[in-house]
């Protein structure tokens, strides 16, 4: 695991792609689960993104529990560890939110329709509709992730400035 880039912990730096993709994966996908037009154009790159997000969102995950490992974050272990809780918890709703966007994907996809009969469950009105509800929820879950994270990273970064 990549710890240091350029002799800087590579948790502040990894962080930010996370903060970044995993909103802008969110927001596309509750976009392409409601509205169809943005479903077709976005396609596969839908899932692709997700997946894309979910990865950052695991580098910033690991490269918080190696920053968390070095002695001069002994005396932050109790706000470490509520961090690192909303850590984990924002990366398993990405994966969350990439098994969605699939789904999402393959409701729309003539490719997956041919060759998967559940897949034509997910392109009926129904499916929709559950697939946009569920988009939304985790849509919603991921962003509060990056927010209850941020936060409690940035204040104990911050709080003593």
């Amino acid at each position: 695991m990549l710890t240091e880039i350029a002799g800087i912990p590579s948790h502040p730096l990894l962080v930010h792609a996370a903060v970044v993709l995993l909103p802008l994966a969110a927001f596309a996908l509750v976009l392409a689960a409601w509205w169809p037009a943005a479903r077709t154009r976005l396609g596969a790159g839908l899932p692709v993104f997700a997946l894309v997000a979910a990865v950052a969102c695991y580098l910033a995950k690991e490269s918080g529990e190696k920053l968390e490992q070095r002695p001069s974050m002994e005396g932050m272990r109790e706000q470490i560890a509520g961090h690192s809780t909303q850590g984990t918890a924002t990366f398993l709703w990405s994966l969350g939110l990439l098994v969605v966007a699939v789904l999402v994907w393959a409701g729309s996809s003539p490719v997956v329709a041919s060759r998967a009969s559940g897949a034509t469950v997910l392109s009926g009105r129904a499916g929709t509709v559950v697939l946009g509800v569920v988009s939304t929820v985790a849509a919603a879950a991921c962003i509060w992730g990056v927010i209850a994270a941020g936060h409690s990273g940035a204040t104990m970064v911050w709080s003593g400035l």
